[in-house]
């Protein structure tokens, strides 16, 4: 989740892959789907007046989205090449105080055995 200057709340759902802007207007609060069919995009930053969204091995950029909360733009493609590993692959990004986008990059499981082969002339050596 994450606030914009407005006061507008961007949430991401891992399970739904959605992205959704909540407003809050005095009583009302109003909830309005941004996007659909993306893999786990639970990551979401504001910068700029653009809306970040991190997939397993993507990051979109949403331009002047709290204008066009109704109508969102065509997402732009920040970043495609992520690796691809569904075990441990959503992201939460954030911006750090340098102005860059931090997207983790974590190991594909809970124990994972780095396997190596050796051959038997290189250990007698």
């Amino acid at each position: 989740m994450t606030f914009s200057p407005k006061g507008t709340l961007f949430v991401g759902s891992r399970e739904e892959g959605k992205v959704y802007a909540v407003r809050q207007r005095g009583e009302a609060r109003q909830v309005l789907t941004l996007a659909t069919d993306l893999e786990m995009p639970n990551g979401v930053a504001f910068k700029d007046g653009a809306l970040y969204v991190a997939e397993v091995s993507r990051v979109w950029r949403y331009d002047d989205i709290e204008d066009r909360l109704e109508n969102p733009p065509k997402p732009v493609l920040v970043r495609g090449d992520l690796p691809s590993d569904r075990g441990h692959g959503w992201k939460f990004i954030a911006f750090g105080p340098d102005g860059r986008l931090y997207v983790p990059v974590g190991a594909p499981c809970n124990v994972c055995e780095k396997r190596r082969h050796i051959l038997l002339s290189e250990v007698n050596e």
